[in-house]
């Protein structure tokens, strides 16, 4: 009797200590297999943060550069149009009115007349009158003032078709309503046509 309950007792003892064993190795898998898990978690989330921050660097660093490069052309493009403002430029009249800086006035009609015609215009309130004196071989006539104020420095050019200019005459201050003698020699000039105009400046105060 005494065998068998030892026989008995032995054979529970190892029962009990292959289910702990057992219960011991089904821990350990689940353990493991939970580790494992875990860092499958942990590797896949660092990896999808980094791929998501990556794709979106680069398309916001990439918006924001051509964004730039769009405003940096648009300032471009209105300053160069500032450049071509260049109204000043159109300003340049002043340098060609030359006769305001002066104070002379008087310039060719561009109206030529022949040898044997009279000229008789006004320009400028001078009514001047002249023609050729062949006897003379000189232009001859007079300047007229039809303004109310007295017309300073009158002198008249004559110009010769396909040759020379002659005069100016001698400066003269011509009165309101008066007028002065002009005479211009042409002697040894050879001509066909001709044109004339008078010229002033303005009075000294």
């Amino acid at each position: 009797m005494r065998d068998m309950q030892s026989v008995s007792c032995g054979s529970a003892v190892s029962v009990i200590l292959l289910f702990a064993l057992f219960s011991i190795a089904g821990c350990g898998d689940r353990s493991d297999s939970e580790g494992e898990g875990a860092l499958e978690a942990t590797e896949l989330q660092p990896a999808e943060g980094t791929d998501v921050a990556t794709e979106l660097q680069p398309a916001e660093g990439g918006g924001e550069g051509e964004g730039g490069e769009h405003a940096e052309g648009g300032e471009g493009e209105h300053n160069e149009g500032g450049e071509h403002g260049e109204e000043g430029e159109h300003g340049e009249e002043g340098e060609h009115g030359e006769e305001g800086e002066h104070g002379e006035e008087g310039e060719e009609s561009g109206d030529y007349i022949g040898r044997a015609e009279s000229w008789d215009e006004t320009r400028r309130g001078m009514r001047l009158t002249l023609s050729y004196d062949a006897e003379r071989d000189a232009f001859v006539g007079t300047v007229e003032n039809t303004t109310d104020a007295t017309i300073c420095a009158v002198r008249v050019e004559v110009h010769l078709a396909d040759g020379p200019e002659l005069g100016p005459t001698e400066r003269q201050d011509v009165g309101a309503g008066e007028s002065v003698s002009v005479e211009l020699s042409a002697e040894g000039e050879s001509f066909e046509r001709w044109t004339a105009h008078p010229e002033s400046s303005a009075c000294s105060a």
